[in-house]
């Protein structure tokens, strides 16, 4: 779900509905609300319904033209693009190593999605010496000139010597290459940073709601 318009008294409503959807389907529901929405109580509804609000992210922007040559050149690091089911261990390896709930859920979602939709999503990954180090994700809209960058994650071990900004470079490129004018994406305080230092700009900020 990417928008809704709702009256006030509907919102409590749509939450129940998605999160019986999610229950009886058995997977896991997030549900972003921005600063910038006009529904109001929908935090409130979504936590009388059970989801729980994690960290506030920031919602940042960079059009594709202005990127760097030095965001875009990952020469020095070795990128490789999801092409089939099986490199999706590797992605599910770095999710578990950080953290990351229901990995082995999220990567049944992806592979499904590569299979059904395969021009709506790319997956990149960093290594290192053969290790998959570092990941990311990128969506795109049929027509649409943005790409959302979503996903990212990269060992503990391997942290802080440029993985992160590799991926997002990888994923930058191929966005350039589809024609796309602008890239989007949601970053919590540890990635801002180092987004803010490569020309992305904040425009609003998110709260995920997750119902398990």
């Amino acid at each position: 779900m990417v928008f809704a318009d709702l009256a006030d008294g509907e919102v409590a409503e749509l939450v129940r509905g998605e999160r019986e959807l999610a229950r009886s389907g058995a997977y896991t529901l997030e549900w972003k609300v921005y600063g910038h929405d006009r529904q109001q109580g929908l935090a409130a509804a979504l936590e009388a319904a059970g989801f729980e609000p994690e960290e506030e992210e920031q919602v940042l922007m960079l059009p594709v033209a202005e990127a760097s040559a030095a965001l875009l050149d990952t020469s020095d690091y070795e990128v490789r693009q999801v092409t089939d089911d099986a490199e999706l261990d590797d992605y599910a390896e770095i999710s578990r190593q950080t953290g990351r709930r229901n990995a082995d859920e999220e990567r049944r979602q992806l592979a499904r999605l590569l299979e059904e939709q395969p021009d709506a999503m790319s997956v990149h990954i960093a290594y290192a010496q053969g290790e998959p180090v570092s990941c990311g994700r990128v969506y795109f809209q049929a027509g649409s000139p943005f790409a959302e960058l979503a996903g990212a994650r990269t060992k503990t071990t391997h942290r802080r010597r440029g993985f992160f900004t590799a991926v997002v470079g990888s994923r930058l490129r191929q966005a350039r290459e589809r024609g796309c004018r602008l890239l989007v994406t949601d970053a919590l305080p540890t990635s801002e940073p180092i987004l803010r230092k490569r020309g992305f700009e904040v425009v609003t900020f998110t709260r995920p709601y997750i119902f398990v």
